[in-house]
């Protein structure tokens, strides 16, 4: 599902305007990155916790040249659902029931 998509569907669903629906995801995400570029988990009771784990600077190896790259350090966000998220997903049929 792209952004447009998603803006598309949830404009749709709560009977709002796309570029209200847009404006609101935009911002979500701007608070959602302000918050894990500090280090602080972003909780979202029902649904789950975006964390941020910081990766250490590091170095890799080009396999078809064997040149060797110094990797900047880097904040990763991991989603981790919560348990109602996961049941209702188990609910509707999830693949793997996780």
């Amino acid at each position: 599902m792209s952004k447009t998509d998603l803006s598309n569907e949830l404009a749709n669903r709560l009977n709002r305007d796309v570029d209200d629906v847009k404006a609101l995801l935009e911002g979500f995400a701007a608070t959602v990155r302000s918050c894990c570029g500090e280090n602080q988990t972003v909780a979202l009771p029902g649904f789950g916790n975006f964390v941020p784990r910081k990766e250490d600077e590091h170095l890799e190896v080009d396999a078809t040249t064997n040149r060797r790259m110094l990797m900047p350090p880097r904040v990763m966000l991991h989603f981790e659902p919560s348990a109602i998220l996961k049941s209702k997903i188990a609910e509707k049929g999830g693949a793997d029931g996780k």
